[in-house]
């Protein structure tokens, strides 16, 4: 089965980030406190709370302090289609922007509750039906935590018309920023001049369009470059940059180091330095 269960939520502060994320990946905060950056946005929870992550984002940092305690599970794409949840309940899970959210003791209880039975099946090696019986509790337990999500997001504070734009833009740079770096583009998707645009996004984000643009991109290159095998010839096709060298200058006016340099600091354990100069 392509799930993985994380008996200590801890384990996910040990990786080398920026991380990619390239399976569902869902901490339960149990105890204290957790934080996060996530596509340049800021997270904060508290226990009880749930923390998903969805596969293409970038996880930029993760912090937790000394009381903390948790689980969590990590999820091919394999394992989440062969549960055949419906489309408006895979969407509100694993489709829109990560869900970072607090929960009720009684949400908590469930979702160990079924974390503990996946758990005992999974240590039983010649189940003849493991696999089917742990797909039947992940279901369950789904169908559970998409009703509360729905309760959740419908009591969501309402957006200004400026937020909800900047929101929308974020949205768009996350699924489209390998192929666009244009602020035309987004512009033209949101039905607005380039110049409101940026004037906007500063205004509320104290970012421009296109600072956006560029970090995203050199931070998803980042992600690939401290996570991945990818060479950078292959990073810079993924990012559809027309040569390696456009994307190594483009890469070291945003970052200020080239990206080969990136990846030697970040295995000598020299990047924090680097990056503060």
């Amino acid at each position: 089965m392509d799930i993985e269960l994380l008996a200590d939520a801890r384990v996910i502060c040990n990786l080398c980030f920026p991380y990619r994320i390239e399976k569902v990946t869902q901490v339960v905060v149990t105890k204290g406190e957790f934080s996060c950056m996530a596509d340049f946005r800021c997270y904060s929870l508290k226990a009880p709370a749930i923390a998903m992550f969805l596969p293409g984002q970038v996880v930029e940092s993760l912090v937790v302090d000394d009381e903390f305690a948790g689980f969590g599970l990590v999820m091919g794409e394999e394992f989440t289609n062969s549960m055949d949840l419906p489309v408006s309940l895979q969407e509100r899970l694993f489709i829109k922007t990560t869900q970072f959210y607090a929960v009720t003791e009684e949400v908590l209880e469930a979702l160990l509750l079924c974390y503990k039975q996946v758990t005992s099946v999974m240590q039983q090696p010649n189940h003849p039906y493991k696999e089917e019986i742990v797909k039947h509790l992940f279901s369950a337990y789904y169908y559970g935590l998409g009703y509360y999500l729905h309760g959740f997001q419908n009591n969501a504070v309402a957006m200004s018309l400026q937020q909800e734009t900047c929101d929308r833009f974020v949205s768009l740079v996350s699924c489209h920023f390998r192929e666009h770096r244009d602020i035309g583009f987004y512009a033209g998707r949101l039905c607005v001049s380039n110049k409101y645009l940026s004037s906007l996004l500063k205004q509320e984000t104290g970012m421009t369009a296109l600072e956006w643009i560029e970090k995203y991109v050199v931070l998803y290159a980042k992600s690939c470059l401290s996570s991945t095998a990818m060479t950078i010839q292959q990073i810079s096709d993924e990012l559809h940059f027309s040569t390696q060298s456009i994307f190594g200058k483009y890469f070291k006016r945003v970052e200020g180091i080239s990206p080969k340099a990136y990846r030697l600091a970040l295995r000598g354990g020299q990047v924090e330095r680097l990056e503060s100069i």
